[in-house]
């Protein structure tokens, strides 16, 4: 038994479990032995053997509360929780409460997803060991599971105290004080984690992103030049710097982040991207434009079909057989669609390809001799994506909007939907009334929708206002919303109706103006040439540019910006007065 426990302590297992065997072989009840070879094997990783010594010493044994709960260890990593908890309870009713088996009771609890059950063991741990971390951040992370932030926050305050070496612990803590409001907690937090981790890029990494996501922007852009300090050509935090400096719309600090990331990572396409988007915002056509083609680089255009034809690069176009390639989203192509006007007046013969819902409204575009909505045979003397086409016609300000309008729904369309909206008793009731068309959502799906879509129900200030009939033409998950505010408000629900964007259009057409946000429907009103409103989040696209209320693209939008991001209050009340002041004009014109 000694030589098998000197092999035991000198860490030479497979010569103790032997040697414990030995014992056996002569001693088959002797406990020690029995365990010793369990947890010999167990450290040797032989889980199976470690599990049947240690039964046959509780055989022998019954009343080792230490051995039920290797045993309940043991059934825990093979993941039989119901098993560990039996180990674990005959444990406890043997040796009373330990620190230990209520933490390895909770673990195995909190396995089984009995979250309020391994809490209160977790606490009974921490009041037996007050030091005991692990206990403290399981019950950080299982009142974060429950919804309890406020008891969250306090245990990932006392998990950060007894280790503020970890790195998690403190991203932790940070992430809970924001999420209960408690800001002003979070600074000492973060002063000490810059210290801890004073040089160290991938930690600071880590600690900017996740002030982004705690919303303190100003502390992320901070943390995020400490840790380029130490390594400037980390593009992790070159992002987080500038996520910071765009949610606070500072667009100059913006940009000069964007250019530092440029040129310490002249190879990056994603930088090079989003500095060419800030070169167009600020109406650097020439410059943006030509940096645009690193956009084929990025994740964006990963579902970019580049088709087997000769790729255009700004060559004479008389007489060729030209194909306009879809780019980005339909809104995009809504808007690059004028470019098949351009190609056409230099004497080019132009087929586009566009997304299937836009297959009839992109048939009506000026320029265009026909329509793909899959990629087409050819051959073609040339292609071009389209928002490829500017640098190579040198689109320059003065130049737009190049053609106006350049789509129009078929008369047959809209005499359809003249007849569907304006006949009958109640349109006679109304007749005099201005007719305004509605959307308030964009693509759920889209990465910044967040900012641009508001709550319907913000828009009842512009719903109240005399002597207007609104007809919704929302799509999507959001159509039938406006439902709900018929018996309120002149307000008519069209979305279920609307097939493809041909019906949207001819719609439009009838209709005197489109209150909108920034999404697809917009760019349709615009590209036809008809009265729009677009209401502009504080850090809106690029294609808005900067501080205009007009756009160069589509001379009958007028734009509404937002002044703090997230505040649509102001925007709305702007928003009301103007319609106020355009339905007296167009009474006294009437």
């Amino acid at each position: 038994m000694a030589r098998a426990d000197a092999y035991f302590a000198g860490k030479r297992l497979p010569e103790a479990i032997d040697a414990y065997k030995q014992v056996l072989a002569l001693e088959p009840q002797h406990v020690n032995a029995l365990h010793r070879a369990g947890l010999a094997s167990f450290l040797d990783n032989q889980m199976v053997q470690a599990g049947e010594f240690l039964s046959r010493a509780l055989l022998v044994a019954p009343d080792r509360a230490d051995i039920w709960e290797q045993r309940g260890l043991l059934a825990a990593l093979a993941e039989d929780w119901i098993a560990a908890e039996a180990f674990y309870h005959r444990a406890l009713s043997l040796t009373g409460s330990t620190a230990t088996l209520h933490r390895n009771l909770g673990d195995c609890l909190r396995s089984s997803l009995r979250l309020a059950e391994a809490k209160a063991h977790y606490i009974k741990a921490l009041e037996l060991e007050p030091g005991l971390h692990h206990a403290a951040r399981a019950l950080a992370e299982i009142c974060t599971e429950l919804g309890q932030f406020a008891d969250a926050a306090n245990y990932w305050t006392r998990a950060w105290a007894l280790d503020s070496t970890s790195l998690p612990d403190g991203l932790a803590l940070i992430l809970a004080l924001a999420k209960i409001g408690r800001r002003s907690d979070i600074e000492p937090v973060v002063e000490a984690m810059r210290c801890a981790f004073a040089s160290n890029a991938d930690a600071l990494k880590e600690l900017s992103y996740t002030l982004n996501c705690a919303r303190c922007f100003g502390e992320a852009i901070s943390i995020a030049k400490q840790g380029l300090a130490a390594d400037p050509k980390n593009e992790q935090l070159h992002l987080n710097a500038m996520y910071g400096f765009d949610a606070l719309v500072d667009l100059p600090g913006l940009r000069s982040q964007c250019i530092e990331a440029v040129r310490n990572l002249p190879d990056n396409a994603l930088m090079q991207y989003v500095l060419a988007t800030l070169e167009l915002k600020f109406g650097e056509f020439e410059q943006g434009w030509k940096r645009w083609k690193w956009h084929k680089r990025t994740p964006y255009f990963r579902d970019s079909v580049r088709p087997d034809f000769p790729e255009w690069n700004g060559e004479a176009v008389a007489g060729c057989k030209f194909l306009l390639v879809k780019e980005l989203g339909l809104g995009d192509q809504i808007q690059f669609l004028r470019m098949a006007h351009w190609l056409h007046r230099q004497g080019a013969t132009v087929d586009v390809w566009v997304d299937a819902p836009l297959n009839e409204v992109a048939r009506s575009a000026s320029g265009v001799h026909a329509v793909w909505t899959e990629l087409p045979p050819g051959p073609y003397d040339y292609f071009c994506h389209m928002m490829r086409m500017p640098e190579y016609m040198k689109l320059a300000l003065p130049m737009l909007p190049l053609a106006m309008p350049y789509i129009a729904a078929t008369p047959e369309k809209i005499h359809r939907w003249q007849a569907y909206l304006y006949d009958g008793a109640r349109d006679k009731l109304c007749a005099k009334n201005r007719r305004i068309g509605l959307v308030w959502a964009g693509d759920p799906n889209h990465p910044f929708d967040h900012r641009r879509s508001v709550k319907l129900d913000m828009l009842r200030p512009l719903l109240g206002q005399p002597g207007v009939t609104w007809y919704s033409v929302q799509k999507g998950y959001l159509e039938r919303e406006s439902e709900d505010l018929a018996n309120e408000f002149d307000l008519h629900t069209l979305g279920p109706d609307i097939n493809d964007f041909a019906d949207t259009l001819a719609i439009l057409q009838t209709l005197d103006l489109l209150i909108t946000v920034d999404t697809s429907v917009a760019h349709l009103a615009g590209a036809a040439g008809l009265p729009v409103w677009v209401l502009l989040p504080a850090h809106s696209d690029w294609r808005w540019m900067l501080d205009r209320a007009d756009s160069p693209w589509y001379p009958s939008m007028r734009l509404f910006r937002q002044r703090k991001l997230g505040e649509w209050g102001p925007v709305v009340e702007e928003v009301r007065q103007a319609l106020g002041a355009w339905c007296d004009t167009s009474a006294i014109q009437a």
